[in-house]
């Protein structure tokens, strides 16, 4: 009977612990997003799902003892990187993807741009191409 109350008592602070981390996460969740606007649903609706992950991953936990702590993690982890997707799409908007840079290194022309504007200037640095001579 001695190993029911540490195990008791483990659940609880799991319950507890797991409680006000999901509080947490879904209060910044939701302050995050009412800052940022992002485009698809609501600051509440992006807390809630926050939330609806990480509790019944929680519950998961607690009420499962052997579950797989992968699959636990990926449930937990699931609410949140949905909503850092959505966060990323909200702040980039719907700019053309560009392999060649970081979506943090700001809008810089791309060499191609860069290249087109300095042939329409005239002060490019290479040396003008000519088609060859069709006679030689």
């Amino acid at each position: 009977m001695s190993h029911a109350v540490p195990l008791a008592v483990g659940t609880g602070s799991l319950v507890a612990g797991g409680g006000l981390l999901l509080v947490a996460a879904a209060a910044a969740v939701y302050r995050d997003a009412t800052r940022i606007g992002v485009d698809a649903g609501s600051p509440g609706l992006w807390a809630g799902l926050v939330a609806l992950t990480a509790g019944a991953g929680v519950a998961t936990a607690a009420a499962v003892p052997d579950a797989p702590l992968p699959g636990v993690f990926v449930l937990v982890a699931l609410g949140p990187l949905l909503y850092l997707l959505e966060r990323d799409d909200s702040v980039h908007g719907e700019d053309p993807a560009d392999p060649t840079r970081l979506p943090s290194a700001g809008r810089e022309p791309s060499a191609a741009e860069a290249a087109g504007d300095a042939e329409g200037a005239g002060e490019t640095d290479a040396p003008e191409q000519t088609p060859a001579d069709p006679e030689r």
